[in-house]
């Protein structure tokens, strides 16, 4: 890809001797993928819960209603995955991720226009999706899973910590402009930022694999020259792991098993995060107070994440991904029992510090188990098989609302959030059962030790 007024940390040559760069290029890519994450959690998903009510209320739609653009936009950035995918293997994330910013400005503002289903669908599901494909985690953590090996768990976690900076930030901010301003014009606002952070950033730093700048994973030295024991990820080096093809990866029922335990958790994550502030409003909390929630979730999230990334090469990732699943079960338990003040920070706390780690554990099970060379396209093919959860998470908990409405009363989320305990439980239990599996014997004909794709 193209190099020109990009930073560069190569070594220099002086005396004939080659000096150390005084900072690996990896962790600009860690940086923009940071703005990626912080903006794709600002004005996405987790701050639509914000909109639910003002919205629904007063364009008079149901609970129901609401939520399907939402489903819509998780079943066209599901299928575009086997697209996306690919793409990022082959040309990685540097266009992908900066025509992705601008048309997710483009969609988020037109949200400020949405009159009648039909618009919202196509704004917000639509043009949203196709603009988040592009700073999706197939395209951001594919791509420090590339650059990253031994560091791979605290350089994810660091990205990561983005998702709740946003979250942190903009929560606030919108409850803010939605008072002051209303939902329309709040939207017309949020949809500025990634115009003004991601696209800029991503153009700039984001490159696809360091082998493509001269470079090899973690910032090790050229190959054959000593380094000592490699420390983290349990020794393991770039030259040690063995990446799979997606043919061979799809061969093997570990990969089978990790779609379901993810999907059982997911669609935990997904329905919760979309109606845990309409949940806490429904049983009496101010706006303030349900918003606070998901505030210091973010604030408790975001450490978790470099705590979890840390772990991470250090502890077996299965054994992190089921502990993050059984501590988001005991946050959902709390998240059902609150009606108080205490009770909504309560829940946030527990929920930050273990199902903030999702983001983490979901992208390095992959990464550790199947590799780094063909990641985004295993991750690719892998998304139409996880509409079960994107879609059904949400869409499960506002009919669950609906039919449990009467008429002048509203109606209740509780059988879908005790649903959603159990599936995090089964999750757990099934990743634990989830071993890594073992590389199949060198195979030229199966070419499973494949060398990265070469680029265009």
């Amino acid at each position: 890809m193209d190099q020109a007024s990009t930073p560069v940390a190569e070594s220099t040559a002086v005396d004939g001797a080659k000096k150390k760069p005084r900072l690996f290029y990896g962790w600009y890519i860690v940086a923009g993928t940071f703005f990626a994450h912080w903006m794709g959690a600002g004005i996405g998903v987790p701050m639509f819960g914000q909109f639910f009510k003002p919205m629904s209320s007063e364009l008079g739609w149901s609970r129901s209603m609401t939520t399907m653009p939402l489903v819509a936009r998780n079943i066209i950035s599901h299928l575009i995955g086997p697209i996306i995918g690919p793409l990022m293997d082959r040309f990685g994330p540097r266009y992908l991720m900066t025509f992705g910013a601008i048309i997710a400005g483009i969609g988020t503002m037109l949200m400020s226009q949405v009159n009648s289903l039909w618009q919202f669908i196509l704004y917000f599901a639509v043009i949203g999706a196709i603009g988040n494909a592009g700073l999706s985690n197939i395209v951001t953590n594919t791509t420090l899973a590339k650059w990253f090996v031994r560091k791979r768990g605290r350089a994810t976690g660091i990205a990561a910590s983005g998702i709740n900076a946003g979250e942190m930030v903009m929560t606030p901010i919108v409850l803010v402009l939605l008072s002051a301003i209303g939902w329309r014009n709040t939207w017309m606002v949020m949809g500025l930022l990634p115009w003004l952070i991601v696209a800029p950033t991503s153009f700039i730093w984001m490159r696809r694999a360091p082998e493509d700048m001269g470079l090899r994973p973690d910032g090790d030295p050229p190959e054959g020259e000593a380094t000592g024991k490699p420390q983290g990820a349990h020794g393991k080096s770039a030259a040690d792991e063995h990446s799979w093809t997606p043919k061979a990866a799809f061969r093997t029922s570990t990969l089978w098993m990790i779609i379901i335990a993810t999907n059982l958790a997911s669609l935990a994550v997904s329905g919760v995060v979309l109606h845990q502030i309409p949940y806490l409003t429904d049983k009496g909390l101010s706006d303030t107070w349900a918003a606070m929630s998901l505030t210091t979730y973010a604030i408790f999230a975001l450490p978790s994440k470099l705590v979890w990334g840390f772990l991470a090469e250090r502890v077996h990732i299965r054994y992190l991904t089921a502990a993050s699943m059984l501590g988001s079960a005991v946050g959902v338990v709390i998240l059902i029992k609150a009606s108080t003040p205490f009770e909504a920070i309560l829940f946030g706390v527990v929920y930050g510090s273990t199902r903030g780690a999702w983001a983490v554990v979901s992208s390095l099970i992959w990464a550790d188990y199947f590799g780094r060379h063909f990641l985004g396209a295993i991750r690719g093919f892998t998304m139409p098989f996880q509409l079960f959860s994107s879609v059904g998470g949400p869409l499960f908990a506002a009919l669950v609302y609906d039919m449990t409405a009467t008429d002048g009363e509203g109606g209740s989320y509780l059988f879908a959030f005790m649903v959603f305990v159990v599936t995090y439980v089964m999750g757990a239990v099934l990743i634990l059962l989830t071993k890594q599996p073992t590389p199949p014997k060198a195979d030229p004909a199966h070419a499973e030790d494949a060398p990265l794709p070469a680029r265009a």
